[in-house]
Parts: C-alpha cells; sequence; structure tokens
C-alpha cells in the first residue's frame, strides 16, 4: 500500500498508527488533495494553522466513544460551554450521557445547526424540548421533553445496541419501536452526516474553515446528486452541519463523518483541497482514509438496516 508504505519508511509511530488504521477500514490509494482546478473554494491568505501542531501524530488524539447526541439548535456558534444551559434538553441530555452506565464509553453530546422541525413550539424555543438525534445508530427521537430524557434513553440505549454495537459482534436486525413514552423514533434514512466544529467562541480558526469546508462539500455533493437541504428528505442522501466544540481546535478543520455502512471516521487537519478526495474515496469510497488526517475510527461488523 502506498500510504502504508511511507509511514512504514517513517517515524514508528506513524507507522504503528497507519497498520491499526488500515486494520479498522481500508487506506486510500489516492492523494488526499485535489487538484487547484478541482478545488473552488480557498481559506483566506490570512489564515494561518496552529504551528505548534503540525508535528503532532493525529491517530488516537481523541478518545473513543459509544455514542454521539446531536441537539439540532439551527446556529452555528454558541456559549462556551454549548450545552450548560441550566433549565434546557442540553443540560439534560449532558447529565445523562455523563452518568449513564449502558454504554462501555464515553457518550459524545453535540449541539449543532440542524434546525428544530417545530420551530413555532414555544417549547423548542424555550429549549425545554426538541428532536434529537443518536448516532452512529442514524435514530431521531421526535419532540423530546427534558423532564423525560432519562426515561426514553435508559430505554432507548439498550435497544439500539442489542441491534448494532461498535462494541459488539453484531447480532441479528430487531425492529426499532415506532414511539417510546410517547415519543416517535424516526429512522434516519441519509447516506452519511458529516459534522464540522465551527464553534468561534471557542477557537477562531474553526469559525474561519467550517463554512469554507461546507461550502465546498455542497459542490461536490451535488455532482454525485447527494446534496441535501433541509426541505429535501430523498432518502441516501449526505447532510453537512456545523457542530460545537469536539476538541482538538489546533487540528482544524475538524471533520466528523458517520457512514450508514457502519463506519464513524474522524478527520482533523483538513482544508479544501482535501474535500473531494473525501467525498469520492471516504464518503462513496467505502470508508478510506489517510493516516495523516485520521484521529479516531469506530466500525460496526456490520452496516445499518434502515
Amino acid at each position: 500500500m502506498a500510504f502504508l508504505s511511507k509511514f512504514l519508511g517513517g517515524k514508528s509511530g506513524e507507522a504503528q498508527a497507519a497498520e491499526e488504521i488500515s486494520e479498522i477500514v481500508p487506506l486510500s490509494q489516492c492523494p488526499a488533495t485535489c487538484s487547484a482546478a478541482e478545488c473552488f473554494t480557498r481559506y483566506p491568505n490570512s489564515y494561518k494553522d496552529d504551528p505548534g501542531s503540525k508535528n503532532d501524530l493525529l491517530w488516537k488524539s481523541t478518545k473513543p466513544y459509544s455514542l454521539h447526541i446531536i441537539i439540532p439548535t439551527g446556529k452555528s456558534d454558541w456559549k462556551r460551554d454549548a450545552t450548560d444551559v441550566d433549565g434546557t434538553i442540553l443540560k439534560s441530555i449532558s447529565h445523562w450521557a455523563s452518568s449513564t452506565k449502558l454504554v462501555p464509553k464515553a457518550v459524545k453530546v453535540s449541539t449543532s445547526s440542524i434546525p428544530q422541525s417545530n420551530a413555532k413550539d414555544p417549547r423548542i424555543a424555550e429549549q425545554t424540548a426538541g428532536d434529537i438525534l443518536i448516532l452512529p445508530y442514524f435514530v431521531w427521537v421526535k419532540q423530546l421533553c427534558m423532564e423525560d430524557v432519562d426515561a426514553v434513553l435508559d430505554e432507548l440505549v439498550p435497544i439500539l445496541f442489542s441491534n448494532f454495537s461498535i462494541e459488539t459482534t453484531q447480532v441479528e436486525p430487531i425492529d426499532i419501536p415506532a414511539e417510546i413514552k410517547g415519543y416517535e423514533i424516526v429512522k434516519d434514512t441519509n447516506k452519511s452526516y458529516v459534522f464540522l466544529c465551527s464553534h468561534k467562541t471557542r477557537d477562531k480558526r474553526c469559525g474561519i474553515t467550517a463554512p469554507i469546508i461546507k461550502k465546498e462539500m455542497c459542490i461536490h455533493l451535488r455532482d454525485h446528486d447527494l446534496y441535501r437541504d433541509l426541505g429535501d428528505d430523498r432518502p441516501g442522501g449526505v447532510q453537512v452541519h456545523f457542530i460545537n466544540h469536539v476538541g482538538g481546535h489546533k487540528y482544524a478543520a475538524n471533520v466528523l463523518i458517520y457512514l450508514k455502512s457502519g463506519a464513524n471516521i474522524w478527520l482533523a487537519r483538513c482544508n479544501p483541497f482535501n474535500v473531494k478526495p473525501i467525498i469520492e474515496e471516504t464518503i462513496l469510497g467505502g470508508g478510506k482514509v489517510w493516516p495523516e488526517h485520521v484521529r479516531l475510527v469506530q466500525k460496526s461488523t456490520k452496516p445499518l438496516q434502515w
């Protein structure tokens, strides 16, 4: 393998990273960057990477996790601690995530630029209720009230883990209930979700890089008829959205990718020239990656059944 050979000839840490990554997902044989003619947006000349991060090994620079709960807010920037808002569903989910014993690894909670589906509901405006997306399971809980967070997630999460898990061997699929305690449970039909850290309040680099990466992604996704705006619910598309602080802002741009095929891939040090290869190799090419851009990879044994 071209990339593996490159890393084997370098530092031992890089060689080990490439070998470990290749055991989870395939390594791309294509360059991580496209030509200037294939890249339609650029970072401004004033943009500078964090000079202290260039020699850092990205692989395993973030910890594995079992769940990622996405809370739509319709925003692209948030207060410094985005989920630490008393009296809201944000705080309720954050508390559940930090205290649950139902999952073997951490639960990541993020706010997102995805808008809520019923913004006119006063509970949504007050953030005491709302839709939540649970990844890597591609499942929505609709209009969940903050006082029912623990009861609903305590019932739903074991069902998801029994159906599909990145920690254990997959068992035969079982049905996801249509509702739990009166809340509608919806299977998401998108092919992939891509999240870009845009939390300018935490790091101005993210506020600069995320909108540019998103614009470039949308251009190339349209070429593959995969772009989905907020009013387009055709199945099999790719959604691209902003999220709050994910850690490692010095590695901007951070790009978190969830594939219905069962992989979740966290790339970093990305720029607009990486976008076309990411779409063609990672999203459409079976999760292929470049070791020098990988912070974390987790993969199930089989793809989701919905």
